[in-house]
């Protein structure tokens, strides 16, 4: 995903790397160290949805998130 901030009428893009993890399986830690193995879905502005490995679905709000790990 590509985020785009307008100052004026220069656009500025900046990317939150979403196209290097979206479709994997990952872990996500939360910022209550709680840990999320799934896969993820689909990423928006604000928010990830992931499939986890026990077959729920979650949305995760990003500003949650201290970081994601690509399973290897």
């Amino acid at each position: 995903m590509i985020a785009v901030k307008q100052s004026g009428r220069q656009v500025e893009k900046h990317s939150d790397f979403s196209e290097e993890y979206s479709g994997r399986e990952v872990v996500i830690v939360l910022h209550n160290n709680h840990v999320v193995n799934g896969k993820i879905v689909e990423v928006r502005r604000f928010w990830i949805k992931a499939l986890l490995s026990d077959g729920r679905m979650h949305y995760i709000n990003k500003a949650w998130i201290v970081y994601i790990e690509p399973k290897k």
